[in-house]
C-alpha cells in the first residue's frame, strides 16, 4: 500500500532531487533536468519517489492559511507533469490567494484513459494502491480544526478520488471534478458526500468527461452535486480536456470560489433541455447493467473481468446515446433558431458577439477579443 511521506521529508527530498538533477545534467538528459528543476523550482517537495515516477509539491505554507486544495491530476508522463500538472498548481495557487495548494501525484497511473478503460477498475490493484495512498495523503497533512481541506481531481485522477471517497475513508471539506471520466460509483451518496460540497466541471468538446467507462458521469442531472459553468462571456475560453485551469476563465474562477469556501459564488451551469434529456436517455440504458456492478464489487470468481468489461461496455454504448441524443436535440435547436431569424429577414452587418444572449471571449489578457463560436 502507498503510504503518504510525512511534511518532515520535506528537505531530504529536496536534497535528493538536487543530486539527481547534477546527475541527470552530467548525463545529458535534458528532459529529466528540465523536470527536476520545474519541482525545485519553488515550493516544498512533499513526495520524492523518482523510481516511481510519485511527486508532491506544496506552494505555500499550511500553518497559515484557512484553506488548502490538494490537486489530483490524471494519466500522462513526466512531460505532462512539468508542462501541464505544475503549472495547473501555480495557476490554482495564485488565483485563489492566501490557500495552499498541493500536486499530489503519487499513484502509479496508466499510460492513458483507454489503457485504463481496458481494466477491470473496480479490483484494480494500481486504483486500490492510488485511492489508498490519496486518502492517507490528506489524513498525514497538519492541519487544524478550522482548517479546510478540498480536493481538486482531474481526469483520471478524479477516478483515484472517487475510489477513495467510496472505499478508502478519504476525509475533506469539498470536492471538485473536472473532465472526469467516472468515480467508480453509480451516484454521489455512495461517495459519503453531500450535494453542497460535491462540484463538478465538463467543458464543451471535453471527449474525456464522456466516456462512461468509470461509474455514471458526475455531471448529469441524475447523479447528484453541483456542476459548475465553465464557460460564460467575457472570460478565457475552455474548450479541451486540459483547459479547466487557464488563467482567465470562468472555469478557474469557480475552482477557487469551492477552495475557498465561497459556494454562494459559484455560477451554476443551467443544463438545457437537450442535455437533459441525453442524460436521462443515458442513465434508462444504464440501468439493466446496475445489479452487474452490485455483484462485480463482491463477486472475484471465474468469469468476473469478463462481466465487468462487459458492463463497462454497456455504460460506454449507453453514453454515447445519451450524447448523440443530446447533440441531436441542440442541432434541431439550431436548426429552429436559424429558420427564426431568416423569417425576421435578412441579416446584414452583424457578428456573433451581437447577437441577443452572446458576447466576446477573450483569448487571454493581453490579446484581442474574439467572438463565442
Amino acid at each position: 500500500m502507498v503510504t503518504a511521506l510525512p511534511v518532515d521529508d520535506a528537505t531530504a527530498n529536496r536534497a535528493a532531487a538536487r543530486r539527481d538533477l547534477a546527475s541527470a545534467r552530467a548525463a545529458g538528459d535534458e528532459e529529466r533536468a528540465a523536470l527536476l528543476e520545474a519541482l525545485l523550482a519553488d515550493g516544498s517537495l512533499l513526495i520524492y519517489r523518482p523510481e516511481r515516477d510519485h511527486y508532491g509539491v506544496q506552494l505555500g505554507d499550511l500553518g497559515s492559511v484557512q484553506h488548502v486544495a490538494v490537486l489530483v491530476p490524471g494519466v500522462g508522463t513526466d512531460v505532462h507533469l512539468r508542462a501541464q500538472w505544475l503549472p495547473s498548481a501555480h495557476h490554482l495557487f495564485e488565483a485563489a490567494g492566501s490557500t495552499t495548494v498541493i500536486l499530489w501525484k503519487g499513484y502509479d497511473e496508466p499510460a492513458d484513459v483507454q489503457e485504463a478503460a481496458r481494466r477491470t477498475v473496480v479490483c484494480d490493484d494500481g486504483l486500490v494502491e492510488a485511492a489508498a495512498g490519496l486518502a492517507a495523503f490528506v489524513a498525514s497533512l497538519p492541519l487544524g480544526p478550522a482548517q479546510t481541506v478540498t480536493v481538486v481531481a482531474h481526469s483520471f485522477g478524479s477516478v483515484v478520488t472517487g475510489a477513495a471517497l467510496a472505499h478508502h475513508g478519504l476525509e475533506c471539506t469539498a470536492v471538485v471534478v473536472a473532465g472526469c471520466p467516472g468515480m467508480t460509483v453509480d451516484d454521489l451518496r455512495q461517495l459519503h458526500l453531500d450535494d453542497a460540497h460535491f462540484f463538478t466541471e465538463e467543458a464543451p468538446g471535453d471527449p474525456v468527461a464522456a466516456l462512461g467507462v468509470f461509474g455514471a458521469e458526475p455531471t448529469s442531472p441524475v447523479f447528484g452535486g453541483i456542476r459548475m459553468r465553465t464557460n460564460a462571456p467575457g472570460y478565457v475560453e475552455v474548450r479541451a480536456h486540459s483547459e479547466y485551469f487557464l488563467p482567465g476563465s470562468e472555469s478557474l474562477e469557480n475552482i477557487v470560489d469551492v477552495v475557498t469556501g465561497r459556494y454562494e459564488e459559484v455560477e451554476v451551469h443551467r443544463p438545457s433541455l437537450a442535455e437533459s434529456v441525453g442524460g436521462l436517455v443515458s442513465w434508462a440504458l444504464q440501468l439493466p447493467t446496475l445489479p452487474v456492478g452490485v455483484v462485480a464489487r463482491v463477486y472475484r470468481g471465474p468469469g468476473f473481468r469478463a462481466l465487468v468489461d462487459t458492463r463497462h461496455l454497456a455504460d460506454l454504448a449507453a453514453a454515447q446515446v445519451g450524447n448523440a441524443v443530446r447533440d441531436g436535440l441542440d442541432m434541431a435547436g439550431r436548426a429552429v433558431a436559424w429558420v427564426g431569424h431568416r423569417q425576421d429577414g435578412p441579416v446584414t452587418d452583424r457578428r456573433d458577439g451581437d447577437v441577443p444572449g452572446r458576447g466576446a471571449a477573450r483569448t487571454g489578457p493581453d490579446e484581442p477579443t474574439r467572438e463565442v463560436p
